[in-house]
């Protein structure tokens, strides 16, 4: 009976070994899966010094150090469809057309069931409770809930898009954003940032031109079309930290201390109101 129990408890030993070995491995293969970046392809793609400054701004969220991103097709699914009229359905259609191609190849497609983008549109009321957890994200007129981070993984597989009733359609484009994997800015920029419309106003002459520019339905600049691109490149890897960016893009200490955001700030968010409300 004492040789049975003693051969179960090294085979339990073993066993748990075993595991904690394949389980180390595992994690030590994804942690080396986030230090590959090829820099000189990546500069190949010709951005400008705005659009790189934007860039590390806004595309590594998690923890305000590192990237995010989806690695499998988007698939979007209008949760409350049956209470939408047309038009707003063909928001979001108009929303996807516009951020698909900037995400290639990976797909984004509007889905009846079995989605893993769900959206929300026209909701009475948002209520920070539902992003506690990512309190960026908090907004009166939409908000996004983006899944927890696996073990050993930085990738997106789910999220949750929601705007109010009174919201206007670039919100539900700013919040379609979010679910890409961008954060809010912390800098002030001299174009239209279309995620960071919630936080920061904007450098245009009159509140009338303000107007007229967050009015425009899916209006998204040149820029973020860039910064959308480069996160979606298959050089940029989900869980790529910032610092390992900066390595291997060979900046220097000044340059690196002009281009990595105060992230402190990050946590100051300034709610503005639609334009319908100015």
């Amino acid at each position: 009976m004492m040789k049975l129990v003693k051969y179960i408890v090294l085979s339990v030993a073993i066993l748990a070994m075993t595991i904690g070995m394949i389980s180390s491995l595992r994690e030590s293969a994804f942690v080396r899966e986030t230090r590959v970046f090829d820099a000189e392809k990546f500069k190949e793609m010709k951005y400008t010094g705005h659009e790189l400054a934007l860039f590390c701004d806004v595309a590594f969220m998690s923890e305000d150090t590192r990237i995010r991103k989806w690695r499998k097709d988007i698939k979007v699914e209008i949760k409350n469809i049956d209470k939408l009229d047309r038009k707003t359905i063909a928001e979001v259609d108009s929303v996807i057309a516009l951020l698909a191609p900037l995400i290639a190849p990976l797909k984004m497609e509007r889905v009846y069931s079995g989605g893993n983008l769900h959206v929300y549109r026209k909701v009475k009321d948002i209520t920070p409770t539902r992003t506690k957890h990512l309190p960026h994200s908090v907004c009166i007129n939409g908000m996004t809930t983006i899944g927890a981070r696996a073990s050993y993984s930085w990738a997106i597989d789910s999220a949750s898009i929601y705007d109010c009733r009174h919201a206007d359609p670039q919100t539900l484009l700013h919040e379609f954003q979010h679910a890409l994997g961008l954060a809010h800015p912390v800098r002030l920029y001299p174009y239209y940032v279309t995620i960071g419309r919630s936080v920061i106003p904007q450098y245009l002459r009159s509140q009338k031109e303000t107007q007229a520019y967050m009015k425009q339905p899916f209006y998204l600049s040149e820029e973020e079309k860039s910064v959308i691109k480069m996160l979606y490149s298959p050089e940029v890897r989900s869980g790529l930290h910032i610092e390992t960016f900066m390595e291997k893009m060979g900046f220097s200490e000044e340059e690196k201390s002009w281009l990595i955001p105060e992230v402190s700030k990050r946590r100051a968010v300034v709610i503005y109101p639609s334009p319908s409300r100015h």
